[in-house]
């Protein structure tokens, strides 16, 4: 029997990987955005502040997933099955997020926000809510794959992903703006969930299956709903309250919003081993039957 350790660390390494390259992407694009304006790059703090919660609400409806797909990780068919069932979870999640984020123009009235940076979100926000939707229709297959044992496939799906975001940012952004930065972000997200996608349905076991919801099932949805919806209000709570600071700091200006935004992109880098670790630690057969 292989060690939990060894199992743990080949999960966790793939995934920190991944990660690192995605807040790499996050220090281009914030890179970018403040060489073209600081109100621009406020513009997208606001967004992304209310974005990340809404992103975690999803995410923390997939992690519900993790434990029933690990049980059945010697019968990939009725982990797909598991899958389908995660994605009726995260679409109900994420129509309600998409709503969140069309509302964003409001909400930075409400909360204060400088006139001349609600000028700059233009297109942004219906981005961001496409973004969350398609998040929410395809996502979860990457999260399969880690519970199936094949975590270094996840690699390639993050580094697509991150490839197509930086040059995306770097072709786009300086014609586009902020705008051309919502563009990339969709796009990435669209390269990662056709890839992960793919990748999962190149398993032997899985060739000539479709990953979509089909016939919902109610029983097992609302047993994963148990287990995923506490997770995803914790990470809610967890990314509003630092949304709100993004807030706050917009009620001094565009430049204190601005330097917020970098300042947090620059933290990104910090707590990335922990959460790689910890992300996917219980997905293995043992924990889940325990």
């Amino acid at each position: 029997m292989p060690s939990p350790h060894r199992a743990l660390l080949a999960a966790a390494v793939p995934l920190y990987l991944s990660m690192s390259a995605g807040v790499v992407a996050q220090l281009v694009g914030t890179a970018l955005l403040g060489r073209q304006a600081t109100a621009q790059l406020a513009a997208f703090a606001l967004v992304n502040a209310v974005l990340t919660p809404v992103t975690a609400a999803v995410s923390g409806g997939l992690r519900g997933m993790a434990p029933f797909v690990a049980a059945c990780r010697d019968r990939p068919g009725e982990a797909l099955a598991v899958l389908k069932d995660a994605r009726w979870l995260t679409l109900g999640l994420g129509a309600a997020g998409a709503g969140v984020m069309l509302g964003v123009p409001m909400i930075a009235r409400i909360g204060g926000a400088p006139g001349e940076v609600a000028a700059e979100f233009g297109a942004l926000p219906p981005l961001m809510a496409a973004q969350v939707l398609l998040y929410a229709a395809g996502s979860g297959a990457g999260g399969m794959l880690v519970a199936l044992g094949r975590s270094r496939l996840v690699l390639r799906s993050g580094l697509s992903s991150t490839a197509a975001n930086i040059v995306l940012h770097l072709v786009l952004v300086p014609r586009m703006g902020v705008q051309g930065s919502g563009v990339a972000l969709l796009a990435s997200t669209a390269v990662a969930v056709a890839v992960s996608n793919a990748l999962l349905l190149r398993l032997p076991e899985l060739r000539g299956r479709s990953p979509w919801p089909g016939r919902p099932r109610p029983r097992e949805i609302l047993r994963m709903a148990r287990v995923g919806l506490p997770m995803s209000a914790t990470l809610v709570v967890k990314f509003a309250v630092l949304g709100g600071v993004t807030y706050a700091a917009a009620r001094t200006g565009a430049q204190g919003a601005a330097a917020h935004a970098v300042l947090l992109s620059l933290h990104g880098l910090l707590g990335l081993a922990a959460v790689a670790r910890c992300r996917w630690s219980t997905p293995w057969p043992t924990t889940a039957r325990s």
